[in-house]
């Protein structure tokens, strides 16, 4: 934190659909010794300073959907994006898997 916000550095590779992204959800450690309850989900736009995609993966044969390396630097996050609550994101990261396993569901049980 500094001041009135957040600023993520680092980077994550292999982000599906990184390269075409206009808006992301970024979860970043804002308290590394609370462990799981540190982590923080941020809504991220492309047009951030210090944000960039800084390589577009070449995959074998796989070009349905683009993949690429996400990099963060000295990327200012205003606090009102924050989704949900700090220190709270593994519980927005869950609640979006729980969604996604409700949906992918109905394919094994003949609903797609």
């Amino acid at each position: 934190k500094r001041n009135d916000r957040y600023v993520l550095n680092g980077s994550k590779m292999w982000i599906t659909n990184g390269p075409d992204a206009e808006t992301l959800v970024v979860y970043a450690k804002t308290d590394p010794e609370r462990n799981s309850r540190g982590i923080t989900a941020f809504i991220i736009e492309k047009t951030f300073a210090g944000f960039s995609v800084a390589q577009k993966l070449d995959k074998l044969g796989m070009r349905g959907s683009n993949t690429g390396e996400l990099v963060f630097e000295n990327v200012e996050v205003p606090f009102e994006n924050v989704l949900h609550e700090e220190g709270r994101g593994v519980e927005v990261l869950m609640s979006g898997l729980d969604y996604e396993r409700a949906v992918l569901s109905g394919g094994p049980i003949g609903l797609m």
